[in-house]
Formats: structure tokens, C-alpha cells, sequence
């Protein structure tokens, strides 16, 4: 007989727990069943969801605590972003007015609707926007109108003619030409008559060629501002998109928040449609891509969820043959992960977007029950009672299992290390979870066997010689080799593995890192198709950095600074809406007020006196003699005689008289104007639009700025080069883009640091059980290449690492780990007068438990989602070449370093010599 090496302490405290239990299955099962009712009750009475990205970053970052101040003051910006796509401006308007109009009988699902800028009630104090010193230049222009102004307007404006306009300037000019010197009055004549005789000469020529040759000053643009005399929609700059914003009433404590509010602003958009043929409608936005993500990953989970469970059970009915052992697999595992949301509700209170995926990794790792059962099942065919398979399982498997969950919980409590809340709180409650569910391995796995084998079918034992089975000490029977061919030729399959690896160890060169969440949407559907039409013709529309401003001139001290930058496309603030130094312009607009008093109705305007052809003629060649060569006096007085010596004198005549009234009226016409925009009263910010006020003005009266990015910058370079430019004007700007930017980094950096802290716990767990560096270094073999092998692949077919697959590393480092860990275990339980080969019953038990995990998470390859997509084939790959080099490249490396150690005790034992045959006597 074969000596047995003596149980560590772990073998004898597994054995001893199990033995317990099997003796009182059903106190076990019962206080299990308590627990599990209990944490059911707590995780559906105080569980809470904290379903928004702003609750993955820790409060105590600054980034957040700038965040915090902004919402403070402003409430949530994340905006629901409508499109209308068309050629036609004003039905672009019109369908936003209709969305607005209808979005405005929802106030339960909306509120803070903003497309659209109306000042029009500005536009009558429009001349408090020039600086004082053109203010003051119009009361002088007007001063030396006086007469068109004064109680004798009525003759002014029946003397006022192109013939009294050219003769007061050939008499000014023959003045200057005199040496002396002219009135101001006279030199605004000189600079006015070139367009004005300009427009007389082409309408000699033609009448429809008359345009108005009135510049009252240089500021006549300014007080005409399109922004001041209709509504401002927003379009983007090819006029192609026009947008719509509004902010959703968000739902608590659900992953889809913005749910209702998304499906009822489609339903309006469906129902608009129809009625503006001519204009596309389409809704996108933060919150409408994220419900749309959340809404599709759902699904998609729900899809892959049935595919993984139809593969599972064909999957154990292969393996097992029957329905038992499955049953009672799923059975340990489902309370362990019950369990582990109770204690979650217990330590941490809530679940966020990241945590929330505890269960399906402990799906991946906790499934311990399969190796357990793999050797008992082994046990039970080689001839052992119930009792003694138990007492075998708990020898064998149950140190593996329980320095796999060690390893594997502590790998995730490692990772609480990182500077990422997310992950702290994933890595709590998942490294809890695996424990648990090895608690509920142990626990209830012996109870459910015990009682499954009083009323199941019994296992077919082995048997000798005869008919009769024969129990035979367990040691005494060598396992079965897990795969008799590979085990023969372990040379060989380590040169195979090693051209593997060296290939694929070139590909994973090529993985590179996408930041870009966009990548990771679903492709093809709505909101992502609108988002990049968006991106498209208006690049940086909903990418921003927002500063506060205590006063109005940072504000503007603030705005000038981020126009100043290259990385900025435009900046949006309300404090330039209150014009500076209205304690100088008011009384300079009450002076333009009080000169403009006088001014004739435009219809009653009195009928001029008229022009005479002949006259006209001979004061325009004076002019343009007078006014010098190539001057534009003289180009257009020339012209204007030319026109008129070209032109019968009658048909000249009826021009001139029609030119004379259009050139009054037009004067009049712009001088109304001029009194139309110098209202002498102040403008203060409750002037200011309600939906322009409650988006930049806070609740303490502190301003906002928004400077919007030139560039795209869902693109991680142009987003970083954007944040650190907004930074150099503001170090304190928060936003939109700082704080994607902050929690991309801080979940790259987090996960690269996790998997650091990961990796120490697992070699420091590993030492303790191991106590061999040899040994360490074996168990790290599975992990080491299964990474270099999945990131070649990864690599060949152009996959990148993105933040949804950087979620796997912790289920392939706690997979890779696991299964090195029960090989080598395998490996130190061997008889050592055999040659080493795995084991069948670990070998199935790694191998069942690894097609489970590749079962579970690679259905996840057939989601819409692009990021499920992509952390299903990375989980898929990582988890099967860690099986294949747990269960193929591993046992060819323990197999020569036992066969070394078995030549060199066979070279180092001492030879027996025979005693020398005795004489015949």
C-alpha cells in the first residue's frame, strides 16, 4: 500500500466541517435557508441603486466637489437633445415650436426647455449696447439735422432733394477750394453724398436698381441685430441640424431613470413627424443614450441570459448524466450570491452601475460546487461510501477551493485599494461574494448530497474480479489521466505552447486602449445615429467647461479668455445681456430720445419739392470737378451726370422726383428706427429670459460660462487637450468633459492598479498555502499565459481594451488563478511512485466549471451593445486559455518537474545489497 501524505490543516478543517454536516444535513440546510430568507428581505426592503455615473467618482475628489458646487447652484444639466434635420429654416422652427409646444403639456416628465433665445423686448434700449463715445457721436449727427428735426421740419423735409443736397456740397466745396475752412455739418454731407449720388445715378438707369444711401453711422448694423429683432433658434453652422433641449425628470433608484420621459419625447417626435414632411425629427442626448444603452444591455442580457442557460444545462446533462448534480450545484451557488446581497445591503447600502455586476462574475467564479462535485462523483465511482467520498471531496478539493476563494476574494479586496469608488465597492462586495459562495459550497454541498443519495439512484461502483464490488482504499486506486494522449507527450505540447505564445506575444503588442464611450454604444440605433449627425456638423454642440463667475465682469473677463483658445468653438453666457455704464448712457439716450421727439410720422411725411434734370446734371459735373480725380465724390457725381446726359429729360425727371421721395422716406424710415432703440430705460437681469436665466444665472446670483469645444470630443486626445486648455483659464472649470475625462482615467488607472493590488494579494495567499516559490510561480502560469494568449488574439482581430472589457480582468485574473490553484493542489496529492498525470475529477471539475463561465459570458458576444459585445469576447477568451493552460500546458510542466524529482530520488536512494547464499554445510 501506497503511503498517504498526511492532511494540512486546511484538508483536516474542510474534512471536519463536512463531516458535521453530514451528520446534521438538515439543521444545516435550515439554518442556510434562514439566512438566505433573511438577506432576500434585507436587499429587497433597504437596497438601494445609485444608477448615475456621477456616483462611480468619490465625492472627495475635487473634480466631484467642483461637480457638487455646479449642480448646488444650477440643478443637473443633462440635457434630451431633439434634432430636426431639413433645407428649410423656418419649418425647422416650426417643428421645434410644435415639440416645445407639446413638450410643455408634460411638466411631470420635463422642465428647463431651451431652443430658442427671444429678446425682442430688448430691442427698444438696443443703443445701451454701444459704448458711450458712439452714443454721444449720434447726438451730435442728429444736432446737425436739427432743421429735419426742429418745429421747422415740415419745410426741411420738403426742401430735402438730391439737387439741395449736390448744391449745399459744390457750395462747400468751393468754400474748402477757397482756403477756408467748412462746417462739420458739411464734411458728413461730403462723406454721405458719394453713396447717395451713386444710388441717384443707377436709378436714373434703372428704378429697381435704387437702394438706400443712408448711413446714419457705423453702428446702424449693431442696432438692427437680428438677435434683438427675432427669436434666435439654434443651428448648427451648415443650417442643416436645429436643436432642442430639455432636461428630464428623472425616476429614482432605477437604472433607466430618464426612461419615461425618453419614450414619451419619441412618441411626440412620431406623432410631429407627419405633419413637417420636409424635416427629419430625432432625439439624442446624454440621458437619452444612456436609457437607450441601459434599456438595449437589458435586453441583450435577457437574450444571452436563455442561450447561457440552455447551454449549462445541455452542458451538466453531458457531463452528469442526470439533473442531480446540476441542481444541486446552481443551488450552492444562487444562495451564496443571495448571501452576498444581503451583505452588501448590510456594509455598503446600495449597488452603482459597476457593482451591480457582482452576480454575474460570481457566476464566473463561485461556481465551486462543479469541482466539488467532479470529485465526489470520481470518489463514488471508484467504490466510496457517501461518508467517504465526502471525507475524500473535503481532502482533495476542499484546499483547493478554499485557497482558490482566498486567493480570488482577496485578489478583489486588493482592488479597493485603487482611487476609484466604483471599484472599491465592487471589489468589496464581489470579494465578499466569492467567499460566501465558498462558505456555501462547503456548507451546503455535503447536506443536499447527503440527503440527494437517502432517496436518488445510487452510483455505480467500481468492481473487481467477479461480481461483487470491492471497496478498496482510495489511495489504492491511481486516478484517471484527465487527457491520456496530451499527458503521453508532454514535450510536445510545450513546444507547441511555446510557438503559441511567442506568436500571440507579438499580436498583443498591437492592443491598444479605446477611451472613446461612443465606440461602446450600439450601433445602428436611433440615438446614436442622431449623435453622430451631431458630431458631425456641430462637433463640440453638448461638450463643455463651465465656470462660475461671482460677478458680470468675470463673466466676461472669463469669456474673453476662452475665446482667446483654439480648442473652443464658441462660448454661451448671459452677462453680456446687461449692458456696462448705463449710468453714463442712460442720459445720452434720453438726449437721442428727447432730439428724435419731433420727428414726422413716416406716413405723413411731407411730399418733397423735386429735383430739375438740367440742374441736377450741371451740380453734379460741378461736384465732381470740385470733389477731385478718382475721389469717390467725384466717381459717383460723374456718374450720376453721365446717367442723366444718357437719359430723355422727361423720363429723368420722373425718376429724380420718385428718387427724391424714396430718399425722405428712407431717412425718416431709419431715424424711427434710431427712436425705436434709445428707450432711455435700464436693462437689469430680470430682464433676461426666463429659459436664459435659469440655465446661467444660479440660485446665488453667481454666473455661468460655457465655452463649447471645437472638436468632438467623445475623441479621448481632443478631450484631454480641450480640459487642459479650459484649465489654464479656469483651474477651477468643471463640466461635461472634465468629469467623462476624470472617470475614464480613474477607471483605467483604477483597474491597472487593481490588477497590481490583485496580483500582490494572490502571490502573498498563495505563499501561505504553497510555501514553495516554485510552486507560486506554477500557480501563476495559467493566469500569466492565458493574458498573453487572449491579448494576442485580441490583437490579430484588431479588438481594443475599452472600460466595458476592462471589467473582465478581475474574472480572468480570479479564473486563471483558480484554476492553477486546483491543478497544483492535484499535483501535491499525487502518488509519487506514479508519473504525474492530471487528475480526471480535476481535470472535469476546471474543465465544467470553465465551459460554465465561457457558457455564461460568451452569449454576451451576440449583443447589439458594443461594449457587452466586447467584454463577452474578451471574458471568452481570457477564461478559455486559462482552462488550456490550466489543464494542457500546466500538467506538461508538473509532469517533467516529477519526473526529474522521481530520477533524482531513484539516483539518490540508497541500494540494498543481497545477503551472500549460505554453504552447504
Amino acid at each position: 500500500m501506497t503511503a498517504e501524505k498526511r492532511p494540512d490543516l486546511i484538508a483536516r478543517s474542510v474534512a471536519t466541517v463536512v463531516g458535521w454536516v453530514a451528520r446534521h444535513p438538515v439543521a444545516v440546510l435550515a439554518v442556510v435557508a434562514v439566512v438566505t430568507a433573511s438577506s432576500i428581505f434585507l436587499a429587497g426592503t433597504r437596497l438601494g441603486y445609485h444608477t448615475q455615473r456621477n456616483d462611480l467618482l468619490s465625492p472627495n475628489k475635487p473634480c466631484q466637489q467642483r461637480w457638487q458646487k455646479y449642480l448646488d447652484a444650477f440643478g443637473d444639466e443633462d440635457d434630451m437633445v431633439v434634432v430636426a434635420e431639413g433645407t428649410d429654416p423656418a419649418a425647422m422652427k416650426g417643428a421645434l415650436d410644435a415639440v416645445a409646444a407639446k413638450v410643455a403639456e408634460r411638466p411631470e416628465l420635463f422642465d428647463r426647455v431651451f431652443y430658442k433665445v427671444d429678446l425682442r423686448h430688448l430691442r427698444n434700449r438696443a443703443l445701451l449696447y454701444l459704448p458711450p463715445e458712439k452714443l454721444d457721436g449720434i447726438v451730435t449727427r442728429l444736432d446737425r439735422m436739427a432743421p429735419l428735426l426742429s418745429s421747422v421740419g415740415p419745410v426741411a423735409w420738403r426742401m430735402l432733394s438730391i439737387e439741395s443736397l449736390l448744391g449745399n456740397a459744390a457750395l462747400a466745396l468751393e468754400t474748402r477750394h477757397a482756403g477756408k475752412p467748412i462746417t462739420a455739418a458739411d464734411l458728413d454731407l461730403l462723406a454721405q453724398l458719394s453713396a447717395i449720388a451713386s444710388s441717384a445715378a443707377n436709378t436714373v438707369r434703372n428704378p429697381a436698381a435704387y437702394r438706400n444711401p443712408w448711413v446714419l453711422d457705423a453702428e446702424r448694423t449693431d442696432r438692427s441685430d437680428a438677435r434683438l429683432t427675432e427669436p434666435q433658434y439654434f443651428f448648427t453652422p451648415d443650417n442643416s441640424l436645429a436643436l432642442f433641449t430639455c432636461r428630464p425628470k428623472k425616476a429614482a433608484d432605477s437604472f433607466t431613470p430618464a426612461k419615461e420621459a425618453n419614450a414619451a419625447l419619441r412618441a411626440i417626435l412620431a406623432e410631429l413627424g407627419p405633419r413637417f414632411p420636409g424635416v427629419a425629427l430625432g432625439l439624442t442626448g446624454l440621458p437619452v443614450l444612456e436609457t437607450d444603452e441601459m434599456e438595449l444591455s437589458d435586453a441583450d442580457t435577457r437574450r444571452a441570459s436563455v442561450w447561457a442557460l440552455l447551454g449549462v444545462a445541455a452542458l451538466y446533462l453531458v457531463v452528469y448524466r442526470g439533473p442531480r448534480y446540476p441542481v444541486l450545484t446552481l443551488a450552492s451557488l444562487v444562495v451564496g450570491t443571495v448571501w452576498a446581497l444581503g451583505w452588501a445591503t448590510v456594509t455598503v447600502g446600495h449597488l452603482n452601475i459597476l457593482s451591480s455586476a457582482f452576480a454575474v462574475m460570481l457566476i464566473g467564479l463561485g461556481d465551486y460546487g462543479v469541482l466539488w462535485v467532479a470529485q465526489y462523483d470520481e470518489a463514488r465511482r471508484r467504490g466510496a461510501s457517501v461518508e467517504g467520498a465526502l471525507r475524500d471531496t473535503a481532502l482533495h478539493a476542499g484546499p483547493s477551493i478554499v485557497t482558490a476563494a482566498a486567493t480570488t476574494g482577496l485578489a478583489f479586496f486588493a482592488i479597493m485599494l485603487a482611487d476609484f469608488r466604483a471599484v472599491v465597492e465592487l471589489g468589496w462586495i464581489a470579494g465578499s461574494g466569492v467567499l460566501l459562495c465558498a462558505t456555501s459550497c462547503i456548507l451546503m454541498m455535503p447536506a443536499l448530497i447527503v440527503i440527494a443519495e437517502r432517496f436518488g439512484r445510487p452510483v455505480r461502483v467500481a468492481v473487481a474480479r467477479g461480481d461483487e464490488p470491492v471497496i478498496l482504499p482510495l489511495a489504492a486506486l491511481a486516478p484517471r489521466p484527465f487527457v491520456p494522449v496530451l499527458s503521453r507527450h508532454p514535450r510536445l505540447v510545450l513546444a507547441a505552447g511555446a510557438a503559441l505564445l511567442l506568436v500571440c506575444g507579438g499580436f498583443a503588442t498591437r492592443v491598444q486602449y479605446d477611451h472613446n464611450l461612443l465606440h461602446l454604444q450600439p450601433r445602428g440605433i436611433d440615438s446614436v445615429v442622431w449623435e453622430h449627425k451631431l458630431i458631425a456638423r456641430a462637433a463640440g454642440a453638448t461638450w463643455d467647461a463651465i465656470s462660475l463667475a461671482a460677478t458680470r465682469d468675470e463673466a466676461l473677463a472669463l469669456k474673453a479668455k476662452y475665446e482667446a483658445l483654439p480648442e473652443v468653438g464658441r462660448v454661451v453666457e448671459v452677462a453680456s445681456l446687461v449692458p456696462p455704464d448705463q449710468g453714463r448712457k442712460l442720459p445720452i439716450l434720453k438726449a437721442i430720445s428727447d432730439r428724435l421727439s419731433e420727428l414726422p410720422p413716416i406716413d405723413r411725411l411731407p411730399t418733397p419739392m423735386g429735383s430739375h434734370p438740367a440742374a441736377v446734371r450741371d451740380l453734379a459735373g460741378r461736384v465732381a470737378q470740385l470733389a477731385g480725380s478718382d475721389t469717390p465724390l467725384s466717381v459717383a457725381a460723374a456718374s450720376l451726370r453721365d446717367a442723366l446726359d444718357a437719359a430723355p429729360l422727361d423720363r429723368a425727371g420722373e425718376r429724380l422726383k420718385a428718387f427724391d421721395r424714396r430718399l425722405g422716406a428712407d431717412l425718416a424710415v431709419d431715424l424711427h428706427q434710431l427712436k425705436g432703440v434709445s428707450t432711455p430705460a435700464a436693462i437689469t437681469m430680470a430682464d433676461v429670459p426666463v429659459p436664459l436665466a435659469e440655465r446661467y444665472v444660479g440660485a446665488n446670483g453667481e454666473f455661468l460660462v460655457r465655452a463649447f469645444a471645437r472638436e468632438s470630443l467623445w475623441d479621448h486626445d481632443a478631450l484631454t487637450r480641450f480640459t487642459a486648455a479650459a484649465s489654464t483659464v479656469d483651474a477651477g472649470a468643471t463640466g461635461k468633459a472634465y468629469r467623462t475625462l476624470e472617470g475614464l482615467e480613474q477607471m483605467r488607472v483604477g483597474f491597472e492598479h487593481a490588477a497590481g493590488y490583485a496580483l500582490a494579494a494572490i502571490v502573498l495567499v498563495l505563499l501561505l498555502d504553497l510555501r514553495s516559490v516554485r510552486e507560486l510561480l506554477l500557480g501563476l502560469f495559467p493566469l500569466a499565459v492565458g493574458v498573453v494568449l487572449t491579448l494576442g488574439v485580441m490583437g490579430l482581430c484588431g479588438v481594443a481594451l475599452n472600460p466595458a472589457n476592462m471589467v473582465a480582468l478581475p474574472l480572468i485574473v480570479g479564473v486563471g488563478v483558480d484554476n492553477g490553484v486546483h491543478v497544483l493542489h492535484d499535483f501535491r496529492g499525487r502518488d509519487r511512485k506514479r508519473a504525474y498525470h492530471l487528475g480526471s475529477a480535476t481535470g472535469r471539475g476546471v474543465l465544467v466549471a470553465a465551459l460554465t463561465t465561457v457558457l455564461g459570458f460568451g452569449t454576451l458576444m451576440i449583443a447589439r451593445h458594443e461594449g457587452m459585445a466586447s467584454l463577452g469576447l474578451a471574458l471568452t477568451l481570457g477564461v478559455t486559455f486559462c482552462m488550456v493552460a490550466a489543464l494542457v500546458f500546466l500538467p506538461a510542466v508538473l509532469s517533467l518537474l516529477d519526473a526529474g524529482t522521481r530520477k533524482r530520488e531513484v539516483a539518490t536512494r540508497p541500494q540494498v545489497l543481497p545477503l551472500p547464499a549460505a554453504k552447504a554445510a
